[in-house]
Parts: C-alpha cells; structure tokens; sequence
C-alpha cells in the first residue's frame, strides 16, 4: 500500500508549510531548495560546518512518492535528522506541500489519487 498526501493542495497548508520550512529546512537546504542553506555555504561562498550538500529539490523530488518523502522528512536521511518529534503528521504533510512547489511539483498526491480512481470504476 502507497502512502498518499491527505491534505487539500490550499494556500493555507502551503504558507504553514513555508513557515515550518523556514525555521526548519532553511539552515541546509536554503530558501529555494537548492542544497545551499548556510550551514552549507556561507554567505561569502565558502563551506560551512556542514559540507554535505543536499541535492536540489527539483532533481531529488519529481521521481519520489509521497510516502518516500513523508519518510525523510519524519525519520531522516544520510546527513539530515528526522523531524517526527518535532513536527506534527500535519505540519510535515505541509512542509511536503512546500517542498513540492520549490521542485515545480503541483497538487496533492492524494487529489491524484481520487481522480485515478474514479477513472478507473468508469
């Protein structure tokens, strides 16, 4: 069984989610996405206390599913820690919300999911 998004694609989950991402995610992962968030690369260039860079999020995320993603975010990945204590199923299913748009990525999964469906008892 896929784990499916259970949020409405809205621009209320979507500014939370840029707000958790912000205080969050920001410090690695930079405030696009990039992998350059300044425990990364300091503001002149250079490394910063952390020199393993995530990948961007629009090469790393388009070919993950949703539950791939809800893992990460809740459990951690090679350098990144998991953030399950700290945030709520909600508020990391709106962090995924923005994630998703800095990677150009539309909708929620589970919006697909329900039109797949329906197509698919007609």
């Amino acid at each position: 069984n896929e784990i499916l998004d259970p949020l409405e694609a809205s621009a209320e989950n979507l500014a939370e989610g840029k707000r958790l991402y912000d205080i969050n995610c920001t410090p690695c992962h930079g405030e696009k996405g990039e992998g350059n968030g300044q425990l990364i690369e300091l503001p002149g260039g250079g490394d910063g206390p952390f020199t393993s860079r995530p990948q961007p999020y629009k090469t790393l995320l388009p070919p993950l599913k949703d539950g791939a993603i809800f893992y990460s975010v809740s459990y951690g990945q090679n350098m990144m820690g998991g953030y399950g204590f700290q945030l709520s199923v909600k508020e990391r299913w709106q962090v995924i919300h923005y994630i998703k748009s800095l990677a150009g990525i539309t909708g929620a999964a589970a919006e697909t999911a329900k039109a797949e469906t329906t197509a698919e008892k007609k």
